[in-house]
């Protein structure tokens, strides 16, 4: 875990040094004197650079500053360092050492990274922009515009460029911070997040990442995270190269470094995006005081048409706009009678005067009771005329106003991409009224804001099961495969091993006709023609087992269901993975398994099984599919020689599921 004073003398120091101040820097020598933050400037030969007091060296400081921003060229930086960290400085802001550095960049940025973890300093950067703070003093290479405004949410951006577009949307997210962790050579993503699950100032936080250097502690960060309460927004780019990993197991396909950390962001409750405007809306939402208590949605709108976009986008993104309650819609009725049929989203055009008819609805709609949270589509945009602008914002008020001291979370919508005018942005931050735009996005944010939930406590781990007369190395043969879930509770098929069609006759009358006869090795046979089904009789069994060779396993034929899978395999940046989703064949397509870390409790598995695609299983074989999740969990707990496990299929029933066909692999095993 990071040294969180550390970090806070990065984010928000109490006194800074600018080492090389001159008028080429003169952004950050402004916001620092404006700040009122002791700072002192470090030059050579200039006395005072735009209001800031200089001083040749930073040994010759009044004062020793908590901070160090080396605003000094890539010749120069390795002495300026070493000059502050022996006057004392252990946090130390590097902008530079980008391409404008060349190939001595890399260089020079590794060593003085070698000499600030030896000194236990902290060192935002190199090459970042550097921290934004609203009312608190921005070191930040680039302009912060006046609409920056100040709130709950804080950034980490690992591309300065995507920290700075965020600096500049404009008065909607109020920003507690934004931060360029740039090439994070000593303090990086991992504990920036630690920082801000302790930081009271901090709500909700959002993540631009191009990497995550330490898996093991951003997860740790991550938890912190959910434990505080703190909601977590993350965009991660490059996983158009993140291939899948080619695998002994169907799951090593599945889950490739992408899922892998989709899986992660979910054990932990964080919201995952996928591009910049949605990060936008969906911090637009978390960092408001107020948060959706559920998914119970109402929307007014200026259009009918506008109003079905609202719905198709709302039902897209998993929060459905469902009928009006009968009591809402006679009371809308009783008020406003040229409502003939209200709906929901409810359009309100022409159905009164504009002042009277969205107000009043809003009114109904949110004394109801029956919404978590009311939606105003109008349309706000800068360009429209003077008359449309005037009772567009007459609704915001109206929403703000009737859902002022209450729990009902109230967002503004627009289908327009362009900015509001000021004064409807200032109004709605104040108001603590989402202003939302697109609906796609805007429906995603506001769904995503209300399924956060709470992370489940995982249950109290049962003693390991003893496998060791199981487990050899690379991949078990699928009897002895069985016999590793059998243990942990996974239901199998009943099966025989027979090494002489003899042996087979005889396994399959135990067993009872029809069955299946297959080469006894390695699982995933039936590519190979290794796997016959549907076998009635003696003679069949007989010739099928001559023909596969002679050594074969004989199992009941389940009888026919829905197939689904279910896998286990470890990552190696974050450990081991689940995955469940259609079985057979269908587990080839990526998008049909849902994912998550293990270990899992119950209802966690329930919830993972409830996010797969295509799958609808009975509430039997649910719970059996959550309890094979489980196992599957506990098996790469207590066994962490097991790179992977595959369950395909399992066939499904109105009682249950079982497992007809499995493979363990044991690290270093290949085929």
């Amino acid at each position: 875990m990071a040294d969180l004073n550390r970090v806070r003398s990065l984010l928000f120091p109490r006194s800074v040094a600018v080492v090389g101040a001159s008028p080429r820097h003169g952004r950050i020598v402004e916001e620092i004197v404006r700040s009122g933050i002791p700072s002192w400037g470090v030059h050579p030969t200039r006395d005072e650079v735009l209001g800031l007091r200089c001083f040749p060296s930073v040994a010759a400081l009044p004062e020793e500053p908590e901070l160090a921003a080396l605003l000094v060229g890539h010749e120069r930086v390795e002495q300026a360092f070493e000059e502050a960290l022996n006057a004392g400085i252990r946090a130390f802001f590097l902008p530079g050492l980008g391409n404008e550095a060349g190939a001595a960049g890399p260089e020079v940025a590794h060593r003085i990274a070698g000499r600030a973890r030896a000194e236990d300093a902290a060192l935002l950067g190199p090459n970042c922009m550097g921290v934004a703070a609203p009312g608190k003093g921005s070191l930040w290479i680039g302009t912060v515009p006046e609409t920056f405004r100040g709130g709950r949410v804080s950034v980490v951006s690992q591309s300065g460029s995507i920290a700075e577009a965020l600096l500049g949307i404009g008065p909607r997210v109020g920003f507690r911070s934004v931060v360029s962790s740039g090439g994070e050579a000593v303090t990086d993503a991992a504990d920036l997040l630690d920082f801000f699950a302790a930081d009271e100032g901090t709500g909700a936080i959002g993540l631009f990442l191009e990497t995550v250097r330490r898996p093991a502690e951003f997860a740790a960060a991550l938890e912190r995270c959910a434990d505080a309460g703190k909601p977590v927004a993350c965009l991660k780019v490059g996983r158009s190269q993140a291939a899948a990993r080619a695998a002994l197991a169907h799951t090593g396909a599945v889950v490739g470094s992408d899922r892998a950390f989709s899986a992660l962001l979910y054990r932990h409750g964080a919201v995952e995006v996928d591009d910049f405007t949605a990060l936008v809306e969906t911090l637009e939402v978390l960092g408001r005081e107020r948060r959706p208590r559920g998914k119970r949605i109402a929307a007014i709108s200026e259009s009918g048409g506008e109003g079905a976009l609202l719905a198709d986008q709302g039902e897209a993104a998993g929060i459905p706009f469902d009928p009006l309650p009968d009591e809402v819609a006679a009371e809308l009725r009783m008020r406003f009678p040229n409502y003939l049929a209200p709906g929901n989203p409810l359009d309100a055009w022409a159905i009164d005067e504009a002042d009277v008819v969205f107000p009043g609805s809003l009114e109904i709609l949110v004394g109801s009771g029956a919404f978590d949270i009311v939606v105003a589509q109008a349309d706000q945009s800068q360009f429209r005329g003077a008359e449309e602008h005037e009772w567009c914002f007459m609704i915001v008020k109206a929403l703000a106003e009737a859902t002022a001291g209450t729990e009902i979370f109230p967002a503004v919508t627009t289908v327009s991409a362009v900015d509001p005018r000021p004064e409807v942005a200032e109004y709605a931050l104040e108001h603590d009224v989402a202003l939302l735009r697109g609906p796609r996005d805007a429906m995603r944010a506001l769904a995503a804001a209300a399924g956060l939930r709470a992370v489940s406590a995982q249950s109290e781990p049962a003693a390991p099961v003893a496998l060791a007369d199981l487990l050899a190395e690379g991949p078990l043969p699928e009897f002895e495969s069985a016999l590793v879930l059998e243990r942990y509770g996974v239901p199998l098929a009943p099966r025989r091993r027979a090494a002489s069609p003899d042996e087979a006759v005889q396994a399959a009358q135990e067993l009872g006709f029809p069955v299946v006869v297959k080469v006894d090795g390695p699982a995933h046979k039936a590519a190979r023609n290794g796997v016959v089904l549907g076998l009635g009789d003696a003679e069949a069994v007989r010739g099928t087992t001559a023909r596969l060779g002679g050594r074969v396993l004989v199992a009941t034929q389940a009888s026919g269901g829905a197939e689904a899978f279910c896998g286990m395999t470890r990552d190696p940046d974050f450990g081991p993975v689940l995955a469940v989703g259609p079985g057979g064949g269908a587990v080839e397509s990526l998008s049909l398994a849902a994912v998550s870390l293990a270990p899992l409790g119950q209802e966690e598995a329930r919830r993972l099984v409830a996010r797969a695609p295509g799958l609808d299983p009975s509430d039997a074989a649910r719970e059996a599919l959550a309890a094979t999740i489980v196992a599957l969990g506990r098996i790469a707990v207590d066994h962490p020689q097991i790179a992977a496990v595959d369950v395909n299929p399992l066939i499904l029933s109105a009682d249950g599921a079982v497992a007809v066909d499995a493979l363990v692999v044991v690290e270093g095993g290949s085929l």
